[in-house]
């Protein structure tokens, strides 16, 4: 599975919002497109829907791996080290 591992700088509040996520991996290309991908209900998150563009993930979370889908054969795990 492709991964990506993220810095504590990459953080902003502790957290990281989803569409930040989705551009940092390469599943979208621009916000703009990561928030579209979002609204028409194409993203999953730990095989759950996401469905709001302000939905973050916190260092926790992202200590223990989120694995995002975007549609049915693009996916990436994010790991924070």
């Amino acid at each position: 599975m492709p991964t990506t591992e993220l810095s504590e700088s990459d953080l902003a509040d502790g957290a990281a919002d989803v569409m930040t996520l989705l551009v940092k991996t390469g599943l979208c290309a621009s916000k703009s497109d990561a928030r579209r991908n979002v609204q028409q209900g194409g993203v999953t998150a730990n095989d759950e829907k996401v469905t709001d563009i302000a939905k973050s993930f916190t260092a926790d979370e992202l200590r223990k791996g989120v694995i995002l889908k975007r549609g049915k054969k693009s996916f990436n795990k994010v790991i924070l080290k």
